[in-house]
């Protein structure tokens, strides 16, 4: 009895040694849409011939100094907690660099690169998870209250990870005390949603969506058999074959599918993959499929392109790029 409980408590120490290495994920904390919308905090951008309207981060956080504040103690807090912390003001400074850069590119045809402000945040920063923060500032009396909305989105399925509000009690103090008294109250909750995530990573890889999408001058339609290796195959089912090979455990999902579009979701990726020297680097949508793409280019022997749309969604054009 004594040599299997020393067993057992050297497994559990063994596996504590192993989660202690592993690599916590990156995070940002950014004004929810709702609040940047409520402020006035939005530009409006063209979108596939229409106007669509999304929030100004940099105007957000240049010109409201308690979202600012906020932003900075929430990050504070995160860090406090061992949660990596990306700044999203040297983000957006960085991000000014590279607009100016990516607005002199232009596609083959003219095209110009689009991208929403949320995309472009999460493709540069390559943060996993995005804290989207709402507040409301409430007066009784001289006194001040806020009113507090924090989510926690992965940032590669956009799902929601947790969810909390809180009121602080009104009191003249500065706002980063009501915010922290807004946090504690449920701290515990909120980080140990965030560690269980975590855990779900570590344990079976990020969850990423796949579209293929076939431009009309592909040879073959998505529902039609073609060889490849010698052997018959319909396009779809080698796609499924080959994700079963290389995602975790096999864990994916067929969505909608016809001749011309396939769908994947809740497709399971390594957190890390070896890149060509040897070394683990973390990887996303648009790293896992670069290997399919090459191998469809070859086998098929027709043009194959990838468009990533933020960190855990990539469109896979077939017959043209």
């Amino acid at each position: 009895m004594k040599k299997a409980l020393a067993l057992a408590a050297l497994l559990l120490a063994c596996q504590f040694m192993g989660w202690s290495q592993a690599k916590k994920p990156t995070i940002m904390v950014v004004p929810a849409d709702a609040f940047c919308v409520r402020n006035g905090y939005v530009q409006t951008i063209g979108a596939m011939g229409e106007n669509v309207t999304s929030p100004d981060y940099s105007r957000a956080m240049k010109e409201n100094a308690d979202i600012r504040t906020l932003v900075s103690a929430m990050g504070d807090f995160m860090a406090k907690n061992d949660f990596p912390i990306q700044s999203l003001e040297q983000e957006l400074k960085r991000l000014q660099t590279e607009d100016a850069e990516m607005a002199m590119m232009t596609g083959r045809s003219g095209g110009e690169i689009e991208e929403t402000p949320l995309e472009r945040l999460r493709r540069s920063a390559r943060a996993d998870i995005i804290l989207d923060l709402d507040y409301e500032i409430h007066r009784v009396g001289p006194q001040k209250q806020v009113s507090f909305n924090l989510q926690a989105l992965d940032a590669y399925s956009s799902k929601i990870i947790s969810g909390n509000t809180g009121v602080s009690s009104a009191a003249n103090v500065p706002l980063t005390s009501l915010l922290e008294e807004c946090v504690l109250s449920f701290k515990d909750n909120f980080l140990s949603g965030l560690q269980h995530y975590f855990d779900d990573l570590f344990a079976n890889g990020r969850e990423i969506s796949v579209t293929f999408l076939r431009y009309d001058n592909c040879p073959f339609y998505f529902d039609d058999d073609i060889e490849i290796d010698g052997e018959d195959y319909e396009f779809g089912e080698w796609v499924e074959e080959w994700f079963q090979d290389n995602t975790v455990e096999g864990r994916f999902t067929t969505g909608a599918s016809s001749g011309n579009r396939l769908r994947f979701t809740q497709v399971r990726i390594p957190l890390y993959a070896q890149n060509r020297k040897g070394r683990d680097v973390a990887i996303d949508a648009d790293d896992f499929v670069k290997p399919l793409v090459r191998e469809l280019r070859k086998k098929l022997g027709v043009t194959v392109g990838a468009s990533p749309r933020g960190l855990g969604d990539v469109w896979i054009t077939v017959g043209d790029k």
